[in-house]
Protein backbone atom coordinates (compact mmCIF):
# COMPACT_ATOMS: atom_id res chain seq x y z
CA UNK A 1 0.00 0.00 0.00
CA UNK A 2 2.81 2.43 0.85
CA UNK A 3 5.60 1.24 -1.45
CA UNK A 4 9.27 0.57 -0.72
CA UNK A 5 12.74 1.62 -1.73
CA UNK A 6 15.19 -0.61 -3.52
CA UNK A 7 17.17 -2.68 -1.00
CA UNK A 8 14.72 -2.08 1.84
CA UNK A 9 14.42 -5.84 2.36
CA UNK A 10 15.43 -9.09 0.71
CA UNK A 11 13.92 -9.22 -2.77
CA UNK A 12 13.34 -5.47 -3.06
CA UNK A 13 15.32 -5.08 -6.30
CA UNK A 14 13.44 -2.00 -7.51
CA UNK A 15 11.70 1.05 -6.11
CA UNK A 16 7.96 0.45 -5.90
CA UNK A 17 5.53 3.38 -5.55
CA UNK A 18 2.83 1.47 -3.66
CA UNK A 19 -0.93 1.66 -4.05
CA UNK A 20 -1.47 5.22 -2.81
CA UNK A 21 1.31 6.84 -4.86
CA UNK A 22 0.30 4.89 -7.97
CA UNK A 23 -3.27 6.12 -7.54
CA UNK A 24 -2.34 9.74 -6.78
CA UNK A 25 -4.85 11.99 -8.51
CA UNK A 26 -7.39 9.15 -8.61
CA UNK A 27 -9.37 6.82 -6.35
CA UNK A 28 -8.40 3.92 -4.07
CA UNK A 29 -11.00 1.29 -3.09
CA UNK A 30 -10.32 -0.45 0.22
CA UNK A 31 -12.57 -3.51 0.31
CA UNK A 32 -13.33 -5.25 3.64
CA UNK A 33 -11.64 -2.37 5.49
CA UNK A 34 -12.99 -3.74 8.79
CA UNK A 35 -10.51 -6.64 8.53
CA UNK A 36 -7.50 -4.30 8.54
CA UNK A 37 -5.13 -4.89 11.53
CA UNK A 38 -4.88 -2.06 14.06
CA UNK A 39 -1.26 -1.33 13.12
CA UNK A 40 -2.27 -0.86 9.49
CA UNK A 41 -5.21 1.30 10.55
CA UNK A 42 -2.79 3.77 12.15
CA UNK A 43 -0.81 4.04 8.90
CA UNK A 44 -3.97 4.53 6.87
CA UNK A 45 -5.09 7.26 9.25
CA UNK A 46 -1.84 9.14 8.57
CA UNK A 47 -2.48 8.99 4.84
CA UNK A 48 -5.98 10.40 5.29
CA UNK A 49 -4.97 13.11 7.75
CA UNK A 50 -1.61 14.22 6.34
CA UNK A 51 -1.98 13.25 2.69
CA UNK A 52 1.40 11.54 2.66
CA UNK A 53 3.03 8.10 2.84
CA UNK A 54 6.49 6.95 3.83
CA UNK A 55 7.74 4.03 1.72
CA UNK A 56 9.45 1.15 3.50
CA UNK A 57 13.18 1.84 3.62
CA UNK A 58 12.75 5.62 3.24
CA UNK A 59 12.68 8.38 5.83
CA UNK A 60 11.10 11.06 3.67
CA UNK A 61 7.29 11.20 3.41
CA UNK A 62 5.83 11.42 -0.07
CA UNK A 63 2.78 13.56 -0.81
CA UNK A 64 -0.27 11.82 -2.29
CA UNK A 65 -3.66 13.11 -3.38
CA UNK A 66 -6.22 10.31 -3.51
CA UNK A 67 -9.91 9.82 -2.89
CA UNK A 68 -10.52 6.81 -0.65
CA UNK A 69 -13.66 4.66 -0.91
CA UNK A 70 -13.94 1.92 1.71
CA UNK A 71 -16.35 -1.00 1.83
CA UNK A 72 -17.31 -3.44 4.57
CA UNK A 73 -20.07 -5.90 5.38
CA UNK A 74 -19.69 -5.30 9.13
CA UNK A 75 -21.08 -2.63 11.44
CA UNK A 76 -18.03 -0.38 11.93
CA UNK A 77 -19.75 1.43 14.80
CA UNK A 78 -19.99 -1.88 16.67
CA UNK A 79 -16.36 -2.65 15.77
CA UNK A 80 -15.33 0.69 17.28
CA UNK A 81 -17.25 -0.15 20.46
CA UNK A 82 -15.50 -3.53 20.57
CA UNK A 83 -12.12 -1.73 20.10
CA UNK A 84 -11.29 -3.75 16.99
CA UNK A 85 -11.48 -0.63 14.81
CA UNK A 86 -10.03 2.79 15.56
CA UNK A 87 -12.64 5.45 16.31
CA UNK A 88 -10.55 8.23 14.73
CA UNK A 89 -10.17 6.24 11.50
CA UNK A 90 -13.88 5.44 11.49
CA UNK A 91 -14.79 9.13 11.59
CA UNK A 92 -12.27 9.93 8.85
CA UNK A 93 -13.78 7.25 6.60
CA UNK A 94 -17.44 7.94 7.41
CA UNK A 95 -17.55 11.32 5.66
CA UNK A 96 -20.25 10.22 3.22
CA UNK A 97 -21.63 6.79 4.18
CA UNK A 98 -23.67 4.84 1.63
CA UNK A 99 -25.77 1.92 2.81
CA UNK A 100 -26.15 -0.79 0.18
CA UNK A 101 -29.22 -2.91 1.01
CA UNK A 102 -28.85 -6.72 0.96
CA UNK A 103 -29.95 -8.49 -2.21
CA UNK A 104 -33.21 -9.67 -0.63
CA UNK A 105 -34.24 -6.00 -0.28
CA UNK A 106 -33.60 -5.20 -3.95
CA UNK A 107 -34.99 -8.23 -5.71
CA UNK A 108 -35.51 -6.23 -8.91
CA UNK A 109 -31.72 -6.40 -9.36
CA UNK A 110 -31.64 -10.22 -9.32
CA UNK A 111 -32.68 -10.84 -12.98
CA UNK A 112 -30.11 -8.31 -14.22
CA UNK A 113 -27.31 -9.74 -12.07
CA UNK A 114 -28.24 -13.33 -12.95
CA UNK A 115 -28.17 -12.47 -16.67
CA UNK A 116 -24.75 -10.87 -16.34
CA UNK A 117 -23.31 -13.81 -14.40
CA UNK A 118 -24.85 -16.24 -16.91
CA UNK A 119 -23.14 -14.47 -19.81
CA UNK A 120 -19.77 -14.38 -18.02
CA UNK A 121 -19.90 -18.03 -16.93
CA UNK A 122 -21.04 -19.18 -20.39
CA UNK A 123 -18.08 -17.44 -22.02
CA UNK A 124 -15.67 -18.96 -19.55
CA UNK A 125 -17.09 -22.47 -20.00
CA UNK A 126 -17.42 -22.04 -23.81
CA UNK A 127 -21.15 -22.70 -23.73
CA UNK A 128 -24.02 -21.12 -25.64
CA UNK A 129 -27.01 -21.16 -23.28
CA UNK A 130 -30.49 -19.93 -24.18
CA UNK A 131 -31.04 -17.99 -20.96
CA UNK A 132 -32.99 -18.68 -17.76
CA UNK A 133 -36.57 -19.94 -17.93
CA UNK A 134 -39.43 -18.26 -16.06
CA UNK A 135 -39.69 -20.87 -13.26
CA UNK A 136 -35.97 -20.76 -12.50
CA UNK A 137 -35.95 -16.96 -12.56
CA UNK A 138 -38.91 -16.89 -10.18
CA UNK A 139 -37.01 -19.17 -7.78
CA UNK A 140 -33.96 -16.92 -7.94
CA UNK A 141 -36.03 -13.81 -7.22
CA UNK A 142 -37.93 -15.52 -4.39
CA UNK A 143 -34.79 -16.75 -2.56
CA UNK A 144 -33.42 -14.54 0.26
CA UNK A 145 -29.68 -14.80 -0.64
CA UNK A 146 -28.00 -14.65 2.79
CA UNK A 147 -24.67 -14.60 0.94
CA UNK A 148 -25.84 -11.68 -1.23
CA UNK A 149 -24.37 -11.12 -4.71
CA UNK A 150 -21.47 -13.56 -4.30
CA UNK A 151 -23.90 -16.38 -3.49
CA UNK A 152 -26.01 -15.55 -6.54
CA UNK A 153 -22.89 -15.57 -8.71
CA UNK A 154 -21.85 -18.98 -7.35
CA UNK A 155 -25.36 -20.34 -7.96
CA UNK A 156 -25.33 -19.23 -11.60
CA UNK A 157 -21.82 -20.64 -12.13
CA UNK A 158 -23.03 -23.97 -10.74
CA UNK A 159 -26.09 -23.93 -13.02
CA UNK A 160 -23.94 -23.24 -16.07
CA UNK A 161 -21.62 -26.13 -15.17
CA UNK A 162 -24.63 -28.48 -14.97
CA UNK A 163 -26.35 -27.26 -18.14
CA UNK A 164 -25.73 -28.81 -21.54
CA UNK A 165 -24.67 -26.57 -24.42
CA UNK A 166 -27.71 -24.89 -26.00
CA UNK A 167 -29.91 -25.59 -22.98
CA UNK A 168 -32.03 -23.08 -21.05
CA UNK A 169 -31.27 -22.86 -17.33
CA UNK A 170 -34.22 -24.41 -15.48
CA UNK A 171 -35.16 -25.46 -11.96
CA UNK A 172 -33.29 -28.73 -12.42
CA UNK A 173 -30.04 -26.80 -12.81
CA UNK A 174 -30.48 -24.85 -9.56
CA UNK A 175 -29.43 -26.12 -6.16
CA UNK A 176 -32.04 -27.44 -3.73
CA UNK A 177 -30.99 -24.63 -1.38
CA UNK A 178 -32.55 -22.18 -3.84
CA UNK A 179 -35.50 -24.25 -5.07
CA UNK A 180 -36.38 -25.63 -1.64
CA UNK A 181 -36.86 -29.12 -3.11
CA UNK A 182 -35.66 -32.30 -1.44
CA UNK A 183 -33.05 -34.10 -3.59
CA UNK A 184 -34.91 -37.38 -3.10
CA UNK A 185 -38.28 -35.96 -4.14
CA UNK A 186 -36.95 -34.18 -7.19
CA UNK A 187 -36.46 -37.41 -9.19
CA UNK A 188 -39.63 -39.10 -10.41
CA UNK A 189 -40.04 -42.70 -11.50
CA UNK A 190 -40.24 -43.19 -15.25
CA UNK A 191 -43.81 -43.29 -16.48
CA UNK A 192 -45.48 -42.24 -13.20
CA UNK A 193 -44.78 -38.49 -13.14
CA UNK A 194 -45.37 -38.39 -9.38
CA UNK A 195 -43.60 -41.19 -7.50
CA UNK A 196 -40.41 -40.20 -5.68
CA UNK A 197 -37.22 -42.22 -5.46
CA UNK A 198 -38.31 -43.50 -2.06
CA UNK A 199 -41.36 -45.17 -3.62
CA UNK A 200 -39.82 -46.26 -6.91
CA UNK A 201 -39.78 -50.06 -7.32
CA UNK A 202 -36.33 -51.63 -7.30
CA UNK A 203 -36.63 -52.89 -10.87
CA UNK A 204 -37.29 -49.29 -12.06
CA UNK A 205 -34.14 -48.15 -10.28
CA UNK A 206 -32.16 -50.96 -11.92
CA UNK A 207 -33.40 -49.95 -15.37
CA UNK A 208 -32.59 -46.29 -14.65
CA UNK A 209 -29.11 -46.98 -13.27
CA UNK A 210 -27.36 -47.16 -16.64
CA UNK A 211 -28.50 -43.76 -18.04
CA UNK A 212 -28.07 -42.21 -14.58
CA UNK A 213 -24.49 -43.48 -14.36
CA UNK A 214 -23.79 -42.26 -17.88
CA UNK A 215 -25.18 -38.80 -17.13
CA UNK A 216 -23.12 -38.61 -13.94
CA UNK A 217 -19.97 -39.65 -15.80
CA UNK A 218 -20.59 -37.11 -18.56
CA UNK A 219 -21.13 -34.32 -16.06
CA UNK A 220 -17.98 -35.27 -14.14
CA UNK A 221 -15.93 -35.26 -17.34
CA UNK A 222 -17.27 -31.85 -18.38
CA UNK A 223 -16.77 -30.42 -14.90
CA UNK A 224 -13.18 -31.68 -14.61
CA UNK A 225 -12.41 -30.33 -18.09
CA UNK A 226 -13.74 -26.93 -17.07
CA UNK A 227 -11.66 -26.84 -13.88
CA UNK A 228 -8.52 -27.88 -15.77
CA UNK A 229 -9.17 -25.17 -18.34
CA UNK A 230 -9.55 -22.51 -15.64
CA UNK A 231 -6.14 -23.53 -14.28
CA UNK A 232 -4.50 -23.73 -17.73
CA UNK A 233 -4.09 -27.52 -17.45
CA UNK A 234 -2.21 -27.38 -14.14
CA UNK A 235 -3.23 -30.64 -12.48
CA UNK A 236 -2.05 -29.69 -8.97
CA UNK A 237 -4.16 -26.52 -8.88
CA UNK A 238 -7.17 -28.23 -10.46
CA UNK A 239 -6.97 -31.11 -7.96
CA UNK A 240 -6.90 -28.62 -5.10
CA UNK A 241 -10.10 -26.93 -6.34
CA UNK A 242 -11.77 -30.31 -6.86
CA UNK A 243 -10.77 -31.47 -3.37
CA UNK A 244 -9.01 -34.62 -4.56
CA UNK A 245 -5.40 -35.73 -4.85
CA UNK A 246 -3.31 -35.31 -7.99
CA UNK A 247 -3.15 -39.11 -8.34
CA UNK A 248 -6.95 -39.36 -8.19
CA UNK A 249 -7.31 -36.62 -10.79
CA UNK A 250 -4.78 -38.29 -13.11
CA UNK A 251 -6.79 -41.54 -12.84
CA UNK A 252 -10.02 -39.74 -13.75
CA UNK A 253 -8.38 -38.01 -16.72
CA UNK A 254 -6.94 -41.32 -17.96
CA UNK A 255 -10.28 -43.07 -17.45
CA UNK A 256 -12.14 -40.43 -19.47
CA UNK A 257 -9.58 -40.24 -22.28
CA UNK A 258 -10.51 -42.00 -25.56
CA UNK A 259 -8.85 -45.37 -25.99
Amino acid sequence: MFGHRRGAFTGAVNDEPGLFRAASGGTVLLDEVSEMPLAMQAKLLRVLQEGEVTPVGDTRPQKVDVRVISATNRDLGAAVAAKSFRADLYYRLAVFPIHLPPLRERREDIPLLASRFLAASSRRDHKHLAGIDADALEALVRFDWPGNVRQLQNEIERAVALAADGQTIGLANLSTTVTGASPLKSVSAAGTGSASVGTTPMDDLTRASQPLAKARAEFEARYIAGVLERHDGKVSEAAKELGISRVALYKRIKHRSPG
